[in-house]
């Protein structure tokens, strides 16, 4: 007579399971945000969009700290309450996240409508910087 015994492999718990999905869905994506990217950089004319968004973003910093400086309240009720609770540290973080979901959001959508999407970036980052220094002079 002649018995086996049964080898069983122990089937991954599920925390592991989530884990290993979660670790392999999002190096997919990077692999396609670094895609989207490279395209976003052939497109000439996106890419200066994209430089424009990171200067605006970068203006309009410098001119809500030149307002504060000039006693004037900041508007926007958000990057009001980050000035007060962590200060320019907190504004500068601020703007560089809102850059940073600007181009990936540009990356993204490729064309036409990443391009409008950072035209209007650049609109209302420089609009914002025309308020401020119209208030301080």
């Amino acid at each position: 007579m002649i018995t086996t015994v049964g080898l069983q492999t122990q089937r991954a718990g599920f925390m592991a399971r989530l884990w290993m999905s979660c670790c392999g869905d999002l190096a997919a994506y990077g692999d396609g945000l670094i895609r989207d990217f490279r395209a976003l950089t052939a497109d000439l004319v996106a890419a200066w969009l994209l430089v424009a968004v990171l200067v605006s973003q970068l203006a309009d910093a410098a001119s809500t700290m030149l307002a504060l400086a000039n006693n004037w309240p900041e508007g926007n009720p958000l990057s009001a309450t980050v000035i007060a609770r962590w200060g320019v540290p907190g504004l500068l973080t601020e703007k560089v996240v809102i850059a940073t979901v600007v181009a990936v959001n540009m990356a993204r959508l490729r064309g036409r409508t990443g391009r409008a999407l950072g035209f209007l970036a650049v609109l209302i980052g420089f609009g914002a910087v025309a308020w401020n220094l119209h208030v301080v002079g």
